[in-house]
């Protein structure tokens, strides 16, 4: 009976390992909501679109090495993600950290989220501190939720 407990659990974690998604890959950014205190959201990426379509085809990759970068597609306006210094990125259980140390940011060079996975989507949320609302001048904001699309 013991035997038979042990294959079970280490069958269940087998496939559970198996199974558990990684952020290593290809991505492209479907939205990038703000969330307001009151419930009120803009979606910067639907913004971004209307003003330059080609926003669309941006990739943001994940290496298995702890790179992160964005590739631009040809002629897209005023982005070319593709000059960027890369940053870099830790994952512990659902914490993802990304550090960026060539672009100037009010809340530092390091973003945490929580990631949580959905088939072939990969959610990013952040919610502000009253310390980062302060530096962002806005009491409004209450958090920031990026959504991923493998490609």
């Amino acid at each position: 009976m013991k035997k038979i407990i042990l294959l079970l659990f280490i069958s269940g974690t087998c496939i559970n390992l198996l199974s558990a998604q990684s952020i290593v890959g290809s991505w492209k950014t479907i939205s990038n909501t703000l969330v307001n205190s009151d419930g009120s959201a803009d979606n910067l990426t639907v913004m971004q679109q209307k003003q330059w379509p080609c926003m669309a085809d941006i990739q943001t990759i994940f290496e298995a090495s702890g790179k992160q970068y964005m590739k631009s597609p040809k002629n897209c306006g005023p982005f070319d993600f593709s000059k960027v210094v890369p940053s870099t990125w830790k994952m512990l259980g659902n914490t993802i950290s990304i550090t960026n140390t060539s672009m100037p940011n009010p809340l530092g060079k390091t973003a945490t989220y929580t990631v949580a996975f959905a088939g072939n989507t990969a959610t990013f949320t952040h919610e502000y501190t009253a310390a980062e609302k302060a530096k962002l001048h806005s009491k409004a904001i209450k958090k920031v939720i990026i959504t991923y699309q493998r490609v």
